[in-house]
Formats: C-alpha cells, structure tokens, sequence
C-alpha cells in the first residue's frame, strides 16, 4: 500500500490524502481513488473507474456503478505493473480535473 500511496501523492500538489471509511482515500479534484486491504491483497479502486478506458485491461467493476478497482496480492505484481498503474492513475487525475472544469463552467 505505501508504494502506491506514494504513485498517488506524485500526481501533483493537488492530490490529497485523507482517512474515510477507516481507509485511505484520495482526491485530486474531487474523490479520485482509495485503497482497500482485503484477505489476500489490496484494491485500487477509482470513484470514477467505469469511465477510465481500460486499454490494459486491469480494472474490474465488480458489478458496481461507478468504481473499477486493481487487486494486487503482492508487491512484486505492484512494481512490474508500475508504468500501467501509473498511466491509470494520469488518466483518472485528467478525468477528474476535465470533470470539475466542466461542473465550475456550468455554475
């Protein structure tokens, strides 16, 4: 979890970090992702998932509305993904950005 922490806060100064529902969430812009523990891993999981492209094919919706998530079970299956989470985590940070753009323009 610390590893991808660290990918997240390097988004920028306007990622923030902070604890909901006892687990970290993040925002640029609005809700962007948070990290879930589970049995046997961690969850990725982005607020805005369903409208991510997915070109990897590494996001799952779980039957959900909205959210997509990553399950890693391991830290080495973290760090050989690094390029593709990383990507994952631009495209989610210029969703969000273009998303509350478009909410200030309508105001």
């Amino acid at each position: 979890m610390s590893v991808l922490r660290i990918w997240i806060l390097d988004l920028g100064p306007h990622a923030k970090e902070k604890i909901s529902y006892t687990v970290p969430y993040f925002y640029f812009y609005g809700p962007l992702c948070y990290l879930n523990p589970t049995i046997d891993g961690v969850d990725l999981s982005f607020a805005h998932g369903k409208k991510l492209s997915n070109e990897h094919k590494l996001l799952k919706d779980k039957n959900r509305k909205t959210v997509a998530s990553i399950r890693f079970h391991s830290l080495a299956e973290v760090e050989e993904r690094e390029e593709q989470i990383r990507q994952i985590l631009n495209e989610a940070a210029i969703l969000n950005q273009y998303l509350h753009n478009l909410k200030k323009k309508k105001k």
